[in-house]
């Protein structure tokens, strides 16, 4: 009887594995370490060649802008062209840095893994760290992805 719960107990764990390859497409995060954030709905665009990632639920919504859509790593800082927000009752951009000390200061990145042009999907990851814009607040996104999310282009190259 014993044998027959410890192979109940192994089988358990691993059929409780989140397989993101069974929920395509995807777009999700941990926001703040502990709240799992999954998207209702997203759109992906590409517009005068920039990248537009976003993605919403009842507690938030993701944007992320990337100036090249082309599979790579981008870094989001306050002070490049790349950027990412989180929006719950506060809006927290990696454009707003923190006060107090060099120390507060907004980063991430996104990396782009592929871009299917046959099937016209993006797939990634991503985590950031933002302000509001009072540089007050904070937000942690971490362990983000986004996978074969379909691009509505515009022109894409």
């Amino acid at each position: 009887m014993k044998k027959l719960y410890i192979i109940f107990l192994i089988f358990f764990s691993f059929s409780c594995e989140d397989d993101i390859s069974n929920n395509t497409p995807a777009f999700q995060a941990l926001v703040n370490g502990s709240n799992e954030w999954i998207a209702e709905n997203y759109t992906v665009s590409i517009q005068n060649n920039q990248l537009s990632i976003s993605g919403a639920n009842q507690t938030g919504i993701i944007s992320i802008v990337v100036d090249s859509p082309q599979v790579d790593q981008y870094n989001l800082y306050s002070w490049t062209d790349n950027f990412a927000v989180f929006q719950d009752t506060l809006q927290y951009s990696t454009q707003n840095d923190g006060v107090g000390s060099v120390a507060y200061l907004s980063d991430g990145f996104v990396q782009i893994q592929e871009i299917d042009n046959l099937n016209n999907t993006i797939s990634g990851n991503f985590h950031f760290d933002a302000y509001n814009g009072t540089g007050e607040y904070t937000v942690n996104v971490s362990e983000g992805i986004f996978y074969k999310i379909p691009i509505n282009s515009e022109d894409q190259d």
